[in-house]
């Protein structure tokens, strides 16, 4: 019938009221892209300041290295003892001055690494918040900071008896066995050795860190860097690198994320 509606068996086309015109792209519905997975985000916000420790603890190892360079340097030229041999033994005088400036050069190395593993320590902490793995690193990096602590007091008390035999037997006499305190002497030797193991068991534990560092920021820098500390000459280069990418992570960091 005229005026009736034909069924053609297709629902009417209504448009959205809310929906913008053809070809009309609202500022809110314009397409964004994907977000950049954030291989930091599982840390929240310890990254930074644990990537800031790394940087401040390869600093001061180069410090230090620089600071053993000149230890090396400076023993040579002092002369610390004077040895001569007389026909009732062998007689030893020291040189005050040397030592006290040897003293002064070693306790400066020796104060630039408890502060490297330190802040080695600290960023260790500030990690093992979100993941465990750092737990064990930080600890045996302490391990590594209290040995060596007690093996500098055990040295300079094996000094100090050395040189309480000196001043028993008199500058320029031969000392004796009544002046020489063998007992005192041989144990602090045994006390050195085994504190010269509990460091070397905490220093592994920090280079166990170092490379695990180089796994969770994904960057082998950090990895080759631990490989190198291993070794004394190279561990220069070692630092470098871990300074390196401990810049570069923080780096990545400092990048904002698209939105």
């Amino acid at each position: 019938m005229c005026g009736v509606p034909v069924a053609t068996g297709r629902e009417p086309f209504i448009p959205d009221p809310g929906a913008p015109p053809p070809g009309v792209i609202w500022p809110q519905q314009r397409p964004t892209s994907p977000a950049t997975p954030d291989i930091f985000s599982a840390f929240g916000n310890v990254s930074r300041p644990a990537l800031s420790d790394v940087s401040l603890a390869a600093i001061l190892g180069l410090l230090g290295v620089v600071v053993s360079i000149a230890l090396l340097l400076v023993t040579p030229v002092v002369s610390l003892t004077g040895v001569t041999t007389v026909s009732s033994g062998t007689s030893v005088s020291l040189n005050l001055t040397g030592l006290l400036l040897l003293g002064g050069v070693g306790g400066s190395g020796v104060a630039l690494t408890l502060l490297e593993l330190w802040f080695f320590r600290r960023a260790f902490r500030r990690l093992a918040r979100k993941n465990r793995e750092f737990s064990t690193p930080a600890t045996l990096t302490l391990v590594a900071m209290l040995g060596l602590v007690i093996m500098i007091v055990a040295l300079i008390g094996l000094v100090w008896v050395l040189y309480e035999s000196i001043l028993c037997a008199g500058s320029g006499n031969a000392i004796t066995l009544t002046c020489l305190n063998t007992g005192t002497i041989l144990g602090l030797v045994a006390v050195l050795g085994v504190l010269v193991i509990v460091v070397l068991v905490g220093y592994v534990g920090l280079l166990i860190g170092v490379w695990r560092l180089g796994t969770r920021f994904e960057d082998g820098k950090f990895k080759a860097g631990a490989v190198l500390l291993i070794f004394p000459y190279l561990s220069v280069a070692g630092l470098v690198l871990i300074l390196i990418a401990a810049r570069s992570a923080a780096g990545k960091l400092a990048v904002p994320r698209p939105r």
